[in-house]
């Protein structure tokens, strides 16, 4: 079986096919890429910050 060609999936549909083949590692490293590829540099959050995300995104869904 051969696989989809990652570097044209959306995020989106690489995510999810990423959650269908949890044992698959090169679909997981290829989402991986993908997610560094649009944040090349991310910052390590705070406690704090990261308290206050998680309520902020409780709260969205509340709506």
């Amino acid at each position: 079986m051969t696989q989809p060609n990652f570097a044209h999936m959306t995020d989106t549909e690489l995510r999810a096919y990423v959650l269908q083949n949890l044992n698959n590692s090169e679909v997981f490293h290829a989402y991986v890429d993908c997610l560094h590829a649009a944040n090349p540099n991310p910052q390590p959050m705070s406690i704090e910050e990261a308290k206050a995300e998680l309520e902020r995104r409780v709260n969205q869904g509340q709506r």
